[in-house]
């Protein structure tokens, strides 16, 4: 296994999804990383300083040795790469080296980016900026999301393959997110309410994802004054 003499440097706010999917990765992985808080509702990431590192002032950023990356996406995929041989500690490879299960990874990495996270961006977006109590136009693209994530786990055990992948991280930060506005019944969506409770189980689950949920339910509380939330 690779390891970097300098740390890794993880900046953060843990109640994004993205970053909160990189924590469940590097808690998975046991990577020994820095984590340098970056607060957005104080405006921390437009600062200059931050803008030197990031450009882009986003989070989750990952700066080791030399190499700045900006998706969570891309973070998820290097450390997987580079740290990925103690398989979360069961021997799971979370990114496959099989060219086909790792082009089904990458398929749902892009449906999370390009489909689920960016409806639940849109729709948090009017919460905060816009000051909008009523979202309820945003269910129908949303559940059409847990449609498909249905559909997918009538294929696979996990989103793209049998076993756990950095698929499963990236999607379950953003689901559990729009989870609070918008429950995923089982009833409605049976196989994805048990991928849900499978992937809660895991033991680095509470501090890596429930932890910046709750801090991000308690911001649409407080700061956003929405109230609609389970």
């Amino acid at each position: 296994m690779i390891r970097s003499v300098v740390k890794p440097i993880l900046f953060y706010d843990n109640r994004s999804p993205p970053v909160r999917s990189c924590l469940m990765l590097i808690k998975c992985l046991g990577v020994d990383v820095e984590l340098k808080a970056v607060d957005l509702f104080k405006q921390e990431h437009l600062s200059a300083e931050f803008r030197k590192v990031n450009p882009l002032h986003t989070v989750p950023t990952l700066k080791d040795d030399g190499l700045t990356l900006t998706d969570s996406h891309a973070i998820l995929i290097h450390l997987a790469q580079k740290y990925g041989d103690s398989g979360c500690g069961r021997g799971l490879n979370v990114y496959p080296k099989d060219d086909v299960a790792r082009i089904k990874v990458i398929n749902r990495l892009f449906f999370e980016c390009g489909i689920l996270f960016r409806r639940d961006s849109d729709m948090m977006t009017e919460i905060f900026r816009s000051g909008q109590k009523d979202v309820s136009h945003h269910r129908r693209k949303i559940e059409e999301a847990y449609d498909s994530m249905e559909l997918y786990l009538a294929e696979s055990e996990f989103m793209a393959t049998d076993n756990m992948t950095i698929a499963d991280f990236s999607i379950i930060t953003t689901l559990s997110t729009v989870d609070l506005i918008f429950p995923v019944t089982a009833a409605k969506w049976p196989r994805l309410r048990s991928w849900i409770q499978k992937m809660q189980a895991l033991p680095y689950y509470q501090d890596a994802n429930q932890v910046g949920l709750d801090r991000l339910r308690k911001a649409l509380r407080d700061y956003a004054k929405f109230d609609s939330l389970v």
